[in-house]
């Protein structure tokens, strides 16, 4: 029995010990396949990063355009951030920057379809030169809100002596039509680009609304077509072979004389003067006053490009505006936006002085205004104004006299005429002058000075008796023949409220000596604002149609008459 306890015990113990020896067993099952799912996982992570830097999607290309001022910087910072190996939605990235004037990219990106001889591969990235230039990409659409990347003044590359004379004279930018076509002329380039069409806005813009941006009534007004005109016309006695900014600023740069060079100034941006002034150039920016046009740089991802260049580009983005980015800008000359601009350091012959205000971003359709007075400037006008003075004249229209409201509505449209014009004033009446139904208070001569004139001695006048319009327009007409002039329009403003009462002359008669007055060779047409629909309306029309005028009929208190007298003595 003894023997049978023992064996009993013998097998418990062997039984224990194979269960503990199949825990460990399964213990060590469970360590081996945790360690084996950790292992896993961990190769799954390496091998999905392996993956990623792979690129299971394969390569791409973000295809950037650049305005040439900027392209040189984009184009460093790009490949600096592509040998970085950025990967956008499993696509391993590769940047190309092309070159091509904003101008140029904008019509291409404009058409219906792009054509990449034009402007270079398509883009997913357009840095134009400034925000003025997006609204080509307007049905395109951009991705994101538009930012400056970087931005630089536009201002007028001149000598130091040049620049120092303008900068005294306190001249602004609306000043720059005067001094191109004053005695001694600024002798201003005005090459197709950026900076000029942004000074061309600055030039149109009124003093008085300047803070507002430009619209396309005030950029196709009388005074702004004039002024763009005078500075357009006066540019073209600049050397034709001085066609661009660089040529502009190497004449400037190479003439013995500065005040004796072909050209004295052109419009730059703040950072083509820093570039070549670093070299030792002797060049120097005149700033006028009034808001400063800036060369914004905007960084438009545009809508049309697929989902992984739009990413890729708004990455690039913000890799440009990091701090190398930055840095590599700064060194270039411009300055960088940001929650403070940053400036260059200053040299010597350029400081980055502060900027404001800075002006506003004008309408498209104004800038394109602008931009096409300066292809096709109209010529100053020469004008003859005749007025009728007769007793009808002293009829009450809107509170006031015909005769005083004209005088109030000449004098707003004379104060905007340009000073290369000419004008002459005169007034009819029966008996006005002895026999003669006409007086001349101005002869004609220089815009401003025969304005003057003529409104003084106009402030003294009061209505007289009959209506002998016939015969001062005759008159008129042919003083106006005779004083003709090549260099623009020639006119005779007739201002009536009519009819005439002059039984001297005929209808028919009127018109048989107009025709005979008129000499192809000085063409001069008649325009007529008549201040009340009179009997002879039809004479004064067959009149003014064999000139090639205009007949507006309105009343003496319409709000628009100084307007339409503005635009009857402005340059067309």
């Amino acid at each position: 029995m003894g023997n049978h306890r023992r064996d009993h015990a013998e097998r418990r113990r062997r039984g224990v010990s194979r269960g503990v020896v199949a825990t460990v067993v399964v213990l060590l099952l469970l360590a081996a396949a945790v360690v084996g799912w950790f292992a896993v996982r961990d190769r799954s992570a390496e091998e999905a990063e392996q993956a990623a830097r792979a690129c299971v999607e394969g390569e791409a290309t973000l295809a950037v355009t650049a305005d040439p001022d900027v392209a040189d910087v984009l184009r460093t910072l790009g490949e600096s951030w592509t040998a970085g190996g950025p990967v956008v939605r499993d696509h391993c990235i590769t940047t190309a920057v092309t070159a091509a004037p904003t101008a140029v990219a904008a019509e291409a990106l404009a058409a219906t379809t792009y054509d990449p001889s034009a402007a270079g591969p398509e883009p997913a990235l357009w840095v134009p030169s400034d925000t003025a230039a997006a609204a080509a990409v307007a049905a395109r659409g951009t991705d994101i809100t538009p930012r400056s990347v970087v931005t630089s003044p536009v201002v007028l590359g001149a000598a130091p002596t040049v620049a120092d004379g303008l900068a005294a004279a306190g001249s602004r930018w609306t000043d720059l039509p005067a001094l191109a076509s004053s005695a001694d002329p600024l002798r201003l380039a005005l090459p197709t680009g950026p900076a000029t069409a942004a000074t061309l806005v600055a030039v149109a813009t009124d003093p008085g609304t300047e803070t507002q941006p430009l619209t396309v009534d005030r950029a196709t007004s009388p005074a702004a077509v004039s002024a763009v005109s005078r500075l357009a016309l006066a540019a073209r006695d600049v050397p034709a072979d001085i066609a661009d900014v660089d040529a502009a600023l190497d004449t400037i740069v190479r003439a013995p004389d500065p005040t004796a060079a072909p050209v004295r100034a052109v419009p730059v941006t703040e950072q083509q003067l820093a570039m070549r002034i670093r070299e030792g150039q002797q060049l120097a920016a005149f700033r006028p006053a009034g808001p400063t046009p800036m060369a914004d740089h905007p960084g438009l991802v545009l809508a049309t490009a697929d989902p992984t260049a739009r990413a890729a580009a708004a990455e690039f983005l913000d890799y440009v505006r990091s701090a190398p980015g930055r840095e590599a800008f700064l060194a270039a000359g411009f300055r960088v936006p940001g929650e403070s601009t940053d400036t260059p350091d200053p040299i010597v012959g350029l400081d980055f002085p502060g900027v404001d205000p800075v002006a506003p971003v004008p309408t498209a359709d104004a800038r394109a205004a602008v931009l096409g007075t300066a292809a096709e400037p109209s010529r100053p006008a020469s004008t003859t104004v005749l007025l009728d003075v007769s007793g009808s004249m002293e009829s009450i229209d809107g509170g006031s006299t015909r005769l005083d409201n004209v005088r109030a509505a000449l004098g707003q449209a004379t104060g905007a005429l340009s000073g290369d014009g000419r004008l002459g004033v005169w007034i009819y009446s029966r008996g006005l002058d002895g026999s003669r139904p006409y007086r001349v208070l101005a002869p004609l001569g220089p815009s401003a000075e025969s304005a003057r004139t003529g409104l003084d001695a106009l402030s003294g006048i009061t209505p007289q008796t009959a209506t002998s319009t016939y015969a001062s327009v005759l008159a008129a007409y042919r003083s106006a023949v005779e004083n003709w002039s090549p260099d623009g329009p020639q006119s005779v403003l007739l201002v009536t409220d009519g009819p005439n009462d002059d039984t001297s002359i005929s209808p028919s008669s009127f018109l048989q000596s107009l025709a005979d007055a008129a000499d192809p060779a000085r063409p001069v047409r008649l325009d007529v604002v008549s201040l009340a629909d009179a009997s002879d309306i039809d004479t004064l029309r067959s009149a003014a149609g064999q000139t090639g005028g205009d007949v507006i009929v309105t009343a003496s208190s319409d709000p628009g008459l100084a307007g339409t007298l503005e635009r009857l003595t402005s340059a067309r």
